[in-house]
C-alpha cells in the first residue's frame, strides 16, 4: 500500500507543480496601455509567475502602480509597491476587466 501511494506520489508531482519560482520583468519608461500585457506575452509569462513592473519614470505614480495591480496581480499573496517597482504574483496573462467599461 505505502509502495502505491508512494508512486501515485511521484506521478501526480509534475501536474500539480506551479511556477512561482520564475520571474516576469516589464520595464516601462511611460505609461502606457499595453505595456505590461505586451511584456507577459513576450516573455510567455503564465499565472503564478512572479511579476515585477519597474517604473523608469522620475517620480513613478503610485496611484498608477495600484491601479496595475489591480488589474494584475493576486491579492492572496504577497505586494509590494516601492521606489517605482511593483512586485506581485501574477494572478493571470489577461488583466482583470474593468465593469466601468463594459458595453462601450
Amino acid at each position: 500500500m505505502k509502495t502505491l501511494l508512494f508512486s501515485v506520489l511521484l506521478l501526480m508531482s509534475p501536474i500539480v507543480s506551479a511556477d512561482m519560482d520564475d520571474l516576469c520583468f516589464v520595464y516601462i519608461k511611460e505609461f502606457g496601455t499595453n505595456d505590461i500585457l505586451n511584456a507577459i506575452d513576450e516573455q510567455g509569462c503564465v499565472r503564478n509567475n512572479v511579476l515585477q513592473v519597474v517604473y523608469g519614470m522620475e517620480n513613478a505614480s503610485e496611484t498608477i502602480m495600484m491601479f496595475h495591480s489591480g488589474r494584475w496581480c493576486r491579492f492572496d499573496r504577497n505586494m509590494d509597491i516601492e521606489a517605482g517597482v511593483l512586485s506581485c504574483v501574477l494572478y493571470a496573462t489577461k488583466p482583470r476587466r474593468r465593469l466601468d467599461e463594459q458595453g462601450k
